[in-house]
C-alpha cells in the first residue's frame, strides 16, 4: 500500500475529507499536498518525518493553518497536521500551564480564566499555540504580560530523526532561545509546550473606539498612536489602524476605567468618535468580544514590519495616500500593533525574537470575496510595503509577506548567524524547508 508505514489519521487526495483537509484559514492559499497526517502523538510525528525522509517528499508542519503565506502546506508535499494534539494541563500548584501544539487560543483562554488566569495570547479565537509561541506571539496583554514566548519554560520537539527533545535553559538551551521566535517550522515539529502562569486576573477594562465614516480622523489618529505609545501604562495594549473610511482601535487594560479614560485622553479628543466602549468585564468576555470580530476563514494578504521611530509628517501624508489607493473601502487597511513595556523588559538576546525595541508592529492588509478582484488587492499591498518598508527596519515573522527583500535578515536581524547554527546542528539536512525558512 502506497501510504503503509504512516500512523496517524491519513488524508490523501480523493478521500471525502481531502478538500476540507486541505484548506488554510487563508482561502487565497490554494495547495495540494500529497498526503495529509492528523499526528495524535510524538510517534505519529516522527513516523512521518521518517516517511517522508525515505520517499524523499518534502514536508510542510501545521498547527492552526494560519500562515498567512501558507508556508505550512505545500502541493505534493506531506503536510505533519498537531491539530488533534490540543490536551491543556493546568498545574495551579506549580504555576504552570502544559499546552499540545494543536491547542487554539479560545480554548485556552477559557480553561485558564476557570483557573483564574489570564494568558498572554493573541486576539484571533482559531489560531493555534504553536505559530504563535514560535514567532513571538502578540496580543492585547503583550504589554503587561510579556510576549506570549516570554512565558514559556520548557518545549518538547521532533527532530529530524524522529528523536524527541526536550527544551528548556538547561536542556539543549540554544534550541529553546530559538524556538522562542524564530522555531515556526525551522527547527523540528514542536508539539507541546509549558508556560509559566501569569498573574490571578478576573476583570479587565475592554476598550474600543471608532471614527467610522470619517477620513480626516486618519492622520490624527496616527499623528497621536505615535505620541501616546512611548508613554503608555504598561497595563495598556493596543490594537488598531486606519482604512478607506476611517479608524479603530482595541485596547486591553488590567485596571478600572476610570483610569483608562485617563489614559484614553489624546485618543478620545480626536474629532468625530462614533463608538466609545470602556468597559469592565471579565477577562473572558473581552477575549470574546474581540475574538468575534475574525472570520472563520477568508481570502487576504498582509505584511507587517517593525516601526522603531516616530514618522514625519510627510512620512504620515504618504501612508494616507496609499490608504486612499485601497481598493476596497472597509477590507483594505494599515493596522498597528503596540509593543513596548514588559517587551522591552528583557534583553534583546534573550530569545530569537531581535527586535525588543521597536515602538509597535505596522501591517498593511487587504481582503477579497472573489479570485477575480485579487490581483488588484495584492497590487496595493506590494505598492503600500514599498513604501512602508523604506520607512521601517526589520518584519514580524509571523505576519510573513513572501516579496520581503532578505527576509531572514528582516526576521530575524542580528540574530541571523546564531540562528543558522542552531539550524546546523538540529537540521543539517534541512529537512524543515519552505520558501522562507531559516537556510544553511
Amino acid at each position: 500500500m502506497k501510504y503503509s508505514g504512516l500512523t496517524g489519521k491519513v488524508v490523501i487526495p480523493g478521500d471525502p475529507g481531502y478538500e476540507e483537509a486541505r484548506q488554510e484559514y487563508n482561502e487565497a492559499i490554494n495547495a495540494y499536498p500529497a498526503v495529509i497526517v492528523y499526528c495524535s502523538d510524538p510517534c505519529d510525528v516522527a513516523g512521518a518525518i521518517l516517511w517522508s525522509r525515505e520517499r524523499d517528499i518534502e514536508l510542510r508542519v501545521r498547527s492552526g493553518g494560519h500562515s498567512y503565506e501558507g508556508y505550512s502546506t505545500g502541493t505534493n508535499k506531506l503536510v505533519i497536521d498537531t491539530a488533534c494534539m490540543h490536551h491543556v494541563k493546568v498545574d495551579a500548584a506549580g504555576g504552570t500551564v502544559e499546552v499540545q501544539a494543536g491547542g487554539r487560543l479560545l480554548p485556552l483562554y477559557e480553561r485558564l480564566y476557570r483557573c483564574g488566569y489570564a494568558f498572554p495570547g493573541g486576539t484571533c479565537p482559531s489560531v493555534a499555540i504553536s505559530g504563535l509561541v514560535l514567532g513571538g506571539g502578540i496580543g492585547l496583554s503583550t504589554r503587561y504580560l510579556g510576549l506570549t514566548a516570554d512565558s514559556l519554560i520548557e518545549a518538547e520537539m521532533v527532530d529530524a530523526r524522529g528523536k524527541l527533545l526536550t527544551a528548556n535553559h538547561a536542556c539543549n538551551p540554544e534550541l529553546f532561545w530559538a524556538l522562542r521566535g524564530a522555531g515556526g517550522g525551522n527547527f523540528g515539529v514542536v508539539i507541546g509546550y509549558k508556560f509559566r502562569l501569569t498573574e490571578p486576573v478576573n476583570k479587565i477594562t475592554l476598550i474600543r473606539l471608532r471614527w467610522d465614516d470619517n477620513a480626516p480622523a486618519r492622520i490624527e489618529f496616527l499623528r497621536v498612536w505615535q505620541e501616546w505609545l512611548p508613554h503608555l501604562d504598561r497595563r495598556m495594549s493596543a490594537f488598531g489602524g486606519i482604512y478607506k473610511l476611517g479608524a479603530w482601535i482595541n485596547a486591553f487594560f488590567y485596571g478600572r476605567p476610570k483610569e483608562a479614560g485617563q489614559i484614553l485622553d489624546p485618543l478620545l479628543n480626536i474629532p468625530g468618535l462614533t463608538l466609545e466602549n470602556i468597559n469592565y468585564i471579565p477577562f473572558i468576555d473581552a477575549v470574546k468580544i474581540i475574538g468575534a470580530g475574525y472570520p472563520k476563514r477568508e481570502a487576504f494578504q498582509t505584511a507587517g514590519r517593525f516601526v522603531q521611530r516616530p514618522f514625519a509628517q510627510s512620512e504620515l501624508a504618504g501612508l494616507i495616500d496609499i490608504m486612499d489607493k485601497a481598493p476596497s473601502d472597509r477590507n483594505s487597511s494599515l493596522r498597528v500593533y503596540s509593543l513596548g513595556g514588559s517587551v522591552r523588559d528583557l534583553e534583546i538576546d534573550a530569545t530569537a525574537f531581535f527586535y525588543r525595541q521597536a515602538d509597535y508592529i505596522m501591517a498593511i492588509a487587504s481582503s477579497w470575496q472573489s479570485e477575480a478582484e485579487a490581483p488588484s488587492h495584492k497590487e496595493w499591498v506590494k505598492a503600500g510595503f514599498n513604501y512602508i518598508y523604506r520607512i521601517t527596519r526589520g518584519s514580524y515573522v509571523n505576519f510573513p509577506y513572501s516579496q520581503t527583500p532578505d527576509y531572514e535578515r528582516a526576521y530575524y536581524g542580528e540574530h541571523l548567524r546564531r540562528l543558522r547554527r542552531v539550524k546546523q546542528e538540529y537540521d543539517p539536512c534541512d529537512v524543515f524547508s519552505f520558501p522562507q525558512s531559516i537556510k544553511i
